[in-house]
């Protein structure tokens, strides 16, 4: 009887799965509201468990000013400022650069030859040699800009501390500053775990009897800094939460990524773009002491190659001091944390210019000898 029920069971999860892979059921991951959920790509070594949380039950999702009460979050803003203060001259280079590029995608171009308009004096010269030519006119009209939402998440472990999350969460600053003068909409997120090498998951697993391949062994936190359309104004105190003590620990990239992807995927823009901001592999004392060597790595590779593969999500990273471009295909290494800022902008703007020269070639061949 035993048997039975399990059987069915193991055939729901099947179906249940089968829904999962893109182009395997109804779960289209190009429309919105629909989460994406990455399953194995056989490209691991057979025999490794694959990848799952002991216990989920003491995860969170939380917002930034739920972990902080607002006398501090305020004297941590104010320290924010101070640091953004010291780099005056290159944060309004930065932006002035990033918004020049964006507003020069939303160039003007012209429709010729038409019977109303403006007169095109270029092409007065045929009316001139044969008067019976009539006058050709022009009119400007503005390319399409396509709605566009940025999700940056960022690392908040613990090597992330002192200066390179201070200058992550002043980049953030900038960025959603910039972004929204474009009108591109910015989500800023973070994460990390509830506590050190194992939390209430550990507790649970120690509680029964520890068996095997217990998976995940810790708690996560998935901190909400800025909602996409949130004003920066009302979320800039929330940044400044990464400076404080205590909240950096361990990183889960693998599902902190797909937990940002899903969250774009139920965006209604046209174009999403998720960049990943981390300082080095994904590292859980718990539960890489009672897993493969790899565990966590190998499922960050799993999210990473079904994201690039089939999601309409543009995925890139940038490593501080850790060269990303292992794990992702579009991805950038730096040396040192000064340099982040600039990285940022750069890796925004080039996927702006291929976009808009995507556009370009896109556009009908007369369009373009004309224009």
């Amino acid at each position: 009887m035993e048997d039975g029920v399990e059987g069915e069971s193991g055939a729901a999860e099947d179906d249940m799965d089968a829904e999962c892979v893109p182009g395997g059921g109804d779960d289209d991951p190009s429309l919105p509201g629909r989460p994406f959920r990455p399953q194995e790509d056989g490209r691991n070594v057979p025999g490794l468990p694959a990848y799952h949380p002991f216990t989920s039950e003491f995860d969170e999702t939380i917002e930034a000013v739920e972990l902080c009460d607002a006398q501090e979050l305020a004297r941590l803003r104010q320290h924010l400022d101070q640091q953004l203060a010291n780099m005056t001259g290159v944060i309004a280079r930065l932006a002035n650069r990033l918004q020049r590029r964006l507003m020069a995608k939303q160039t003007r171009s012209w429709n010729f030859d038409l019977e109303e308009g403006m007169l095109d004096a270029a092409r007065l010269s045929r009316v001139v040699v044969n008067p019976d030519t009539p006058l050709s006119y022009k009119q400007e009209s503005d390319t399409e800009f396509r709605d566009t939402v940025v999700s940056l998440l960022i690392d908040n472990s613990g090597s992330m501390r002192g200066r390179p999350i201070t200058v992550a969460a002043m980049s953030a600053d900038i960025l959603a500053r910039t972004l929204e003068r474009c009108g591109v909409k910015v989500e800023i997120l973070g994460f990390t775990t509830r506590a050190w090498k194992g939390g209430q998951a550990r507790e649970r697993w120690l509680a029964e009897g520890k068996p095997g391949n217990p998976g995940r062994l810790n708690d996560l936190r998935h901190i909400i800094y800025k909602q996409a359309d949130a004003p920066w104004r009302r979320a800039r105190k929330n940044l400044a939460l990464m400076l404080r003590e205590g909240i950096l620990k361990e990183n889960i990239d693998g599902e902190a990524v797909l937990w940002a992807h899903n969250r774009l995927i139920a965006r209604t823009e046209q174009r999403r773009i998720l960049m990943v901001i981390s300082d080095g592999a994904p590292v859980d004392d718990s539960t890489l002491s009672v897993n493969p060597g790899n565990y966590l790595e190998r499922h960050l590779r799993e999210v990473i190659h079904w994201i690039e593969a089939y999601s309409p999500v543009e995925l890139l990273a940038i490593g501080i001091g850790h060269d990303v471009t292992r794990y992702y295909r579009r991805a950038v290494t730096i040396t040192d944390a000064e340099q982040l800022g600039g990285a940022v902008m750069d890796q925004l703007a080039s996927l702006f210019d291929e976009d808009r020269i995507k556009q370009k070639s896109a556009m009908p061949a007369r369009r373009r000898a004309l224009g």
